[in-house]
């Protein structure tokens, strides 16, 4: 049988078609480059975009690993819209592969969509995934999907979300507040007791406790707890466990990476090389820690006008800050410069107060034959050395310190009252009492103290 001349014509628009077709779902399924990166108006300097162009130079198309390799260097650097581009390129290539979701879900996190966030989530923990956080990872997945569920305000699908992660602190802690602010305090103490029996030191389960209880009404026990956290120094950790990776990955690429060395070079002595590493990588970014880093490796070589020059010029640049004068006092005092030694330490110590800065600044007077000061300053010391035990409720060793303080800076207001306190707290209630009057003979303004007195007097401890 012979087709007629129309049948022949239909039969080759057909074929024209199904060409065209298959053309254009190539073109689809075809890895597109990632949009060009806005270097101009990205914070980041030009040797680390040197090393991430380097990476999408050796992209590889057709290599779905190579497009992993490229998203998490963008992802690294905050450059989330060019990392979801790469995730979803993988996607293409390789849609069985799903070690990658995790990241192509918090890259739409960080970009605002967390319905695209979420629905990644989802298919994570209905896939049984355990990539890349372990048998966590499902709960990671909940917690951020309740996290979401916040960030839109749907309260009780939060509530169900954070229900998902039994085993995560910091979901039980959101659950725990969300519940509060619900007017459900008396569950959310039920979860913040598990979190304390197993972190008793960190700050804000403490707080949180203290919140609930008073939304209870137990204001005693509420006290307890506020107090108990004003003891704590343990914050909890609030950034995704992934976070490791993104750290170590710009810690290797451009100008950190060659502050990193620096700091390595030097904790093996090796000051020369250090010092180089430093000076090239302030070139590329300046920032005040890698002046601090080449100012301490000049101060081990001995170059203390180089060293002083470096802190003195950060300070102009950005402000003072206890770690840089501390450099310049250290400096000055080689230099045998004793005046500006005491005028950066007496300005660092207010800034961040350290048994360090308090040790040399007596040593100072002492040698300067003003042992006034000097007793002043060994009583300042052993004051933060009181309050550093104190915050890590290590309530004896404060004491010792405090005792100490006290003797040597018998004006020092608060040394007698975080005695006092450490005191009431080792029940120890006369001796207490006496320490909060002996605080506000000095400062009678000193509200804690009065309070704490008040208190102890109305228990009849005079």
């Amino acid at each position: 049988m012979t087709m007629t001349a129309a049948q022949k014509f239909l039969a080759g628009l057909i074929a024209l078609e199904l060409v065209g077709a298959g053309s254009l779902w190539r073109s689809s399924m075809r890895p597109s480059r990632p949009p060009p990166v806005a270097w101009d108006k990205c914070m980041i300097d030009d040797a680390t975009a040197r090393a991430i162009r380097e990476t999408e130079e050796r992209l590889q198309p057709r290599d779905p690993a190579s497009w992993m390799e490229l998203a998490a260097t963008y992802r690294a650097f905050g450059l989330f819209p060019h990392a979801e581009h790469c995730y979803r390129q993988a996607d293409k290539l390789s849609p069985k592969d799903r070690s990658y979701f995790y990241y192509w879900a918090e890259c739409f996190d960080l970009m605002g969509d967390t319905a695209q966030a979420t629905r990644l989530y989802r298919r994570i923990i209905k896939e049984g995934l355990s990539i890349p956080l372990g048998p966590l990872t499902a709960q990671y997945c909940w917690l951020n999907i309740g996290q979401d569920f916040l960030r839109t305000e749907e309260v009780e699908a939060a509530i169900e979300a954070l229900r998902q992660a039994p085993d995560l602190p910091k979901a039980k802690f959101l659950l725990a507040r969300v519940l509060i602010r619900s007017g459900r305090a008396a569950e959310a103490t039920l979860l913040l007791d598990e979190l304390l029996s197993k972190a008793p030191d960190i700050i804000e389960f403490n707080q949180m406790k203290s919140w609930a209880e008073t939304e209870l009404g137990h204001d005693e026990t509420a006290r307890t707890f506020y107090e108990r956290s004003l003891r704590c120094r343990e914050p909890l950790v609030k950034w995704d466990p992934t976070y490791r990776e993104v750290q170590l990955r710009r810690k290797a690429m451009g100008s950190q990476a060659w502050h990193e060395k620096s700091l390595e070079l030097a904790a093996k002595g090796q000051l020369e090389q250090a010092r180089e590493w430093s000076r090239k990588a302030i070139e590329a970014f300046w920032t005040e820690d890698r002046v601090q880093q080449l100012a301490k490796v000049e101060l081990g070589l001995g170059h203390l006008q180089e060293a002083a020059a470096l802190a003195e010029d950060s300070v102009k640049r950005v402000g003072a800050s206890a770690a840089t004068l501390d450099i310049i006092g250290v400096a000055s005092v080689r230099m045998g410069d004793r005046a500006r030694a005491r005028r950066a330490w007496e300005q660092a110590w207010p800034l961040e107060p350290t048994p360090n800065l308090f040790q040399k600044l007596a040593e100072l007077s002492r040698l300067e034959g003003d042992l006034e000061s000097a007793r002043w300053y060994r009583g300042l010391e052993q004051y933060q050395l009181g309050k550093d035990a104190w915050l890590s409720n290590d309530l004896n060793t404060a004491r010792g310190h405090l005792e100490q303080a006290v003797l040597l800076a018998d004006r020092h207001a608060h040394a007698w009252f975080y005695l006092a306190e450490t005191r009431h707290l080792l029940d120890d209630a006369p001796g207490a009492a006496a320490a909060y009057r002996r605080c506000l003979e000095i400062n009678p303004d000193h509200g804690r103290a009065l309070r704490a007195l008040q208190r102890l007097n109305k228990a009849g401890v005079n």
